[in-house]
């Protein structure tokens, strides 16, 4: 593990107080001024708790640790989900606190870079390590995110060739493989996926039909699966997206239409409209 270079610190660094730090302070004035976020660390009263905010204050708390992860992502100026959770490499040991995620091994010195004060893992291995420790469909959509800001699939690749025997490395090829840089939302992938696993492997995200794309195509035989995500409740965009899908059935295009709670709650029904649309096909080819 590296220690941090000198230099403008994040200012969070410089706001973040450990109960050291403030011990010379009066109880009622501590609790008054600052928030305890966990054991021994202290922020200002006031300071918005973001996501980047919490991850590097937690870096005070671990003087060699690294920030990765989607904490990592952040200080390379890409946006985390919802649901992340601060993550810090510590090398082999490091004492485990709630709400931080801790990686316990060895950093390479290539691996690890720093953004205004703050040890980070580099972009590809920041990658890595959220396609290794993910889920395969979190690992899957955190690839394409970092896709769709420039990253090319040969830099996870050449980290990947260069830690063989490291754990994770199969997981990760597996991510790669199934990684898709023409993806353009996590919903859109899910439910590739999903189809893909169901035996539906012809469709394609972001197809091109007579000047629109469709999130989930499969051109041969001209079946679409579009996702509606919530801007598509607003009544404009709602007559905007049935002019296009009426456009689309008229030049022979069948369009099935899921949302969230679709997704969430009948995707046997997903299935079956799947499996109608394919029988309906053959049934043409056939004749």
């Amino acid at each position: 593990m590296t220690r941090h270079h000198p230099g403008p610190q994040h200012p969070v660094l410089s706001s973040a107080r450990l109960s050291s730090e403030l011990a010379a302070l009066p109880r009622r004035r501590r609790e008054r001024e600052f928030v305890k976020i966990a054991d021994e660390l202290w922020l200002p009263a006031g300071l918005p708790l973001g996501f980047e905010t919490l991850s590097v204050a937690y870096s005070r708390l671990y003087p060699s640790g690294v920030l990765t992860g989607w904490s990592a992502a952040v200080l390379h100026g890409i946006a985390a989900p919802d649901d992340a959770i601060p993550e810090l490499c510590v090398g082999p040991s490091g004492r485990t606190r709630s709400g931080l995620r801790i990686r316990r091994y060895r950093l390479p010195a290539s691996a690890v870079e720093h953004k205004r004060g703050v040890a980070v893992t580099s972009r590809r291995w920041t990658a890595f390590d959220l396609a290794r420790f993910t889920d395969h469909l979190g690992g899957v959509i955190a690839v394409e995110h970092f896709y769709r800001h420039g990253f090319s699939e040969r830099e996870l690749r050449d980290v990947v060739d260069g830690q063989v025997g490291a754990w994770g490395v199969a997981r990760t090829r597996r991510v790669l493989a199934d990684a898709d840089r023409r993806s353009e939302s996590p919903k859109e992938t899910e439910a590739r996926l999903f189809l893909r696993d169901a035996g539906f492997t012809g469709f394609v995200p972001q197809v091109e039909v007579g000047g629109y794309r469709l999130d989930l195509a499969d051109p041969i035989h001209k079946i679409a699966v579009e996702y509606d995500g919530a801007h598509h409740e607003h009544p404009e965009q709602q007559s905007k997206d049935r002019y296009r899908r009426n456009r689309l059935q008229a030049a022979g295009w069948i369009v099935i239409v899921v949302d969230h709670r679709i997704f969430r709650h009948q995707r046997g029904d997903l299935l079956q409209q799947v499996r109608a649309a394919y029988a309906q096909r053959t049934c043409r080819f056939a004749a």
